[in-house]
């Protein structure tokens, strides 16, 4: 049944390309065929192309060498199917020729609108990052933010018990992945840098109060308690260039794209009359 399910699925995704296979290169004498179907052949090359067309999973299972021959067969069932459906007539039919002009459409809208667009667009120079970032400071302030690790466990008694042996000189790590019930315990219970808005209060009050090195009696909390131990700290401030450059690049970019969109669109109307009638659509 699963095999049944992967076919199809094969299928189905290899169907949407089938339209472009038609209209490749004749084969060439280093490019060999590895399929026939009737008077249509598949070439290497294009099944290579078409390996890359398939979406991330099954393409990921076409890089596998059995996968393949199924990939190959299935892509020919493809062809076949294909042939089938227009031996019927199906693409002279009205529905399916506004599905397909549809289609096109869009792949034509969306290919004008990227070239267009892009070769409009000019990578942010670094004069520009540095005098967003001075000039939009708010935008990287940072409130002091504290890397703790934790044990979470569901009742005060055994909170106390492991309070006690880390008194004693315990592993924290070793205790937090034996006995914490927190995701984190695979981490040996780190949380990682977080600011206090990431936290419950109770929890947050006491992280923030603890300096590096220092560990909390159990707190608790609608989570159950827990032992909290502080092992960095980052005062408040802003967030260095280096960090956020390119977070500033992508931010310029997209702006610049909006800009040139809208001035294309709107040379576009200075040299084509477009006319539209809202009153129509509203009676």
């Amino acid at each position: 049944m699963k095999n049944f399910f992967t076919k199809l699925l094969l299928c189905i995704a290899l169907i949407t390309l089938v339209g472009t296979c038609a209209v490749l290169p004749v084969t060439a004498a280093d490019d060999p065929v590895v399929a026939e179907i009737g008077s249509e052949k598949i070439t290497l090359s294009e099944f290579q192309a078409e390996i890359k067309k398939l979406p991330p999973n099954l393409k990921q299972m076409a890089t596998d060498k059995r996968m393949q021959k199924e990939f190959l067969d299935q892509l020919a069932t493809s062809y076949l199917l294909y042939q089938m459906g227009v031996k019927q007539g199906i693409d002279k039919e009205p529905a399916v020729k506004n599905q397909i002009e549809d289609a096109t459409r869009k792949i034509v809208l969306a290919t004008l609108l990227q070239r267009e667009i892009e070769s409009r667009t000019k990578a942010p120079s670094e004069k520009d990052v540095e005098q967003y970032y001075q000039t939009h400071t708010d935008e990287f302030k940072q409130a002091k933010q504290v890397r703790a690790r934790h044990i979470l466990v569901k009742d005060e008694a055994t909170a106390k018990e492991i309070e006690a042996k880390l008194k004693k000189g315990a592993d924290f790590a070793a205790l937090a992945k034996e006995s914490s019930s927190c995701p984190s315990s695979a981490k040996g219970g780190d949380l990682g840098f977080f600011s206090r808005d990431r936290m419950v209060k109770e929890f947050a009050d006491v992280a923030f109060k603890l300096k590096k090195g220092e560990t909390s009696a159990p707190v608790k909390t609608k989570f159950g308690y827990h032992i909290i131990q502080v092992t960095d700290t980052k005062e408040a401030g802003s967030t260095p260039l280096a960090e956020v450059k390119t977070t500033i690049e992508n931010k310029l970019v997209q702006e610049q794209k909006s800009k040139v969109f809208q001035e294309y669109i709107d040379s576009l109307k200075k040299k084509t009359k477009v006319v539209l009638y809202p009153e129509v659509i509203e009676k």
